[in-house]
């Protein structure tokens, strides 16, 4: 590894402090690393053949009468990309569903803003994590 020393005012470093321990970080290196890394990857993104890992995770009413059966043909229609997805009753009327996904970033973004924006989806989120061959 290498060190390196940077330079931040006393707030600044008091709130990084605060948010170390917050999640239990044992000290700034390892917290730093792990900010680093998730920038890191997020720009990676940057470059729309960039192969990726995509959760996209919504909740939606089951009443809603097409609405299931509209989410799992559009998972079928890109059989290419989805690996894997996860069905939960959360309440009574509402069911979240979490799909995984891979393929390059710039097909990932389509297919996952069309899951969201389909209608009746409640909240959703999208998360993408670039993948790279580990040396």
């Amino acid at each position: 590894m290498q060190r390196i020393s940077i330079t931040v005012d006393e707030s600044l470093a008091q709130a990084f402090d605060e948010l170390i321990a917050k999640r239990g970080y044992q000290n700034r290196s390892e917290a730093f690393r792990d900010l680093l890394k998730k920038e890191l990857a997020q720009e990676a993104l940057v470059n729309p053949s960039q192969e990726c890992v995509a959760v996209v995770s919504y909740t939606y009413d089951h009443r809603k009468a097409l609405l299931s059966k509209r989410n799992v043909d559009h998972q079928h229609e890109h059989l290419d990309m989805v690996i894997s997805s996860m069905h939960v009753h959360a309440t009574h009327d509402t069911c979240v569903e979490a799909v995984i996904a891979k393929g390059p970033y710039d097909k990932l973004k389509v297919f996952c803003e069309n899951t969201i924006a389909e209608k009746g989806v409640g909240c959703g989120e999208i998360n993408y994590l670039p993948i790279h061959e580990h040396k």
